[in-house]
């Protein structure tokens, strides 16, 4: 069976500058038995600053993390940090996605989740998730998985037994964490085909990525707790799980012991892909110590005349070696989302990678950028560019005859994106300089 995971297209509303719901599609034909992804891998969001591109993977992030992390929406920093984040005339941020997990079956599933900001207290709360599902023809009909409105199931399509211990074991506690993830847990061993749709949409969250240049430190040791949690759990697909989070682990971390080899021959590729960046890179060594079941490792780079720790590199190499774990995870089926994916990165570097993918990846890539060098390998494929307007609309790149997409941004023919700024309006700012 292919557990391959696209993601269709999805709907923001309700974010930092995002007031109106806007939608990304990732995909441009109807869901038939000739539906091939290939050629709708990459998309690239781009926009002035302030238009609401990095509210985009913010959006993502809040998501995947309200799902995963049970005390996310419980946590006072958390708490504070989403009070900055959601829209702050709505007061509520809204999500909907529509994704394939298999691609052979064709099932589609629609994910929607709104949460609220309340006024009295200043808490966030969750006022709607739900799960629903339409198998592979066209004629049939959307059903639902599951609804969950304040709090409460007011539909839940499983068995009575299921049903009652559902209901029981999540009784209070929705307000705060995902249905979703918390109907996994409890039934994720049942083999029904339908129950089995619950594990399939959990899988599809869990092989989202996000990346910000400023990576909060606490994710990775989450991520790695998660994923023991879901592996105690004897789910039916505990080895993709395993290999999709233990086999891209190339950062300073803690190694399980038994998975240090795989860790290592990590390193040994990280290693060849810096070396195309940075050829007097001679190796990178590993040091590590035990602790606990783990090796505490620490990456130091080898140039011959000199050893320096991964920490003390310049920003450029780190942002290669981030790359390097990003589209690693992109490769082998993941679906990343990359804001500023230009920063501190040489743009002919940055289109190579970006040409190995549109050429040779599995998952997908969706990423922000202001660097238009890019336009040139995604107008190559459909459904890859999209630009963000001033006023937070989404408006997609078609092609128009000879006229290019980077041409047709700086010169504003773009909808909504005039740029009508001119040299000579910085000198009531600075000056002639005479």
């Amino acid at each position: 069976m292919d557990y391959m995971v696209y993601l269709l297209n999805m709907r923001i509303t309700g974010i930092k500058c995002i007031e109106k719901e806007i939608r990304i599609d990732f995909y441009g034909k109807n869901i038939d038995k000739s539906f091939n992804p290939k050629q709708y891998r990459l998309k690239g969001i781009y926009g002035e600053n302030g238009s609401g591109k990095s509210a985009i993977v913010a959006a993502v992030e809040i998501v995947r993390r309200f799902i995963f992390e049970d005390s996310y929406l419980r946590d006072i920093q958390q708490q504070s940090l989403l009070n900055e984040l959601i829209n702050k005339k709505t007061k509520e941020f809204g999500f909907c996605c529509e994704f394939i997990t298999n691609i052979e079956s064709r099932v589609i599933f629609e994910y929607e989740l709104k949460l609220r900001l309340e006024d009295s207290s200043e808490e966030i709360y969750v006022v709607f998730e739900s799960l629903k599902y339409k198998e592979n023809s066209s004629k049939n009909k959307q059903k639902s998985l599951f609804v969950c409105e304040n709090g409460d199931f007011t539909e839940l399509n499983v068995n009575e037994e299921l049903k009652q211990l559902i209901e029981d074991k999540t009784r209070n506690l929705l307000l705060k964490q995902s249905a979703l993830f918390s109907i996994f847990s409890i039934q994720s061993k049942n083999s029904d085909k339908k129950n089995m749709y619950f594990v399939y949409a959990t899988i599809f969250f869990l092989m989202i990525r996000t990346h910000f240049d400023r990576e909060d430190r606490h994710k990775d040791y989450l991520k790695k707790k998660k994923t023991r949690e879901l592996l105690e759990k004897k789910a039916p697909v505990e080895i993709i799980i395993n290999e999709l989070l233990m086999e891209t682990n190339t950062s300073d971390s803690s190694v399980p012991i038994a998975s240090y080899k795989q860790y290592e021959e990590g390193i040994k590729r990280l290693e060849k892909f810096v070396r195309l960046f940075k050829p007097n890179l001679k190796k990178i060594d590993i040091e590590r110590r035990e602790n606990k079941g783990f090796y505490e490792c620490e990456l130091l780079m080898d140039y011959g005349e000199y050893r320096v720790s991964k920490e003390f590199e310049s920003t450029g190499i780190k942002k290669i070696m981030d790359l390097y774990n990003i589209f690693t995870l992109a490769n082998i089926g993941s679906i990343v989302f990359i804001d500023e994916l230009d920063s501190n990165i040489n743009d002919i570097y940055l289109c190579r990678i970006l040409e190995y993918f549109r050429l040779y990846g599995k998952g997908q890539v969706c990423f922000t950028s202001h660097n238009t060098d890019p336009m040139n390998v995604l107008k190559e494929n459909n459904k890859s560019i999209d630009f963000i307007s001033k006023d937070h609309r989404i408006v997609p790149w078609v092609k128009n005859g000879h006229y290019s997409p980077d041409g047709s941004y700086k010169n504003g023919m773009i909808m909504g994106l005039p740029f009508n700024i001119d040299a000579t309006d910085f000198i009531g700012i600075f000056g002639r300089g005479d």
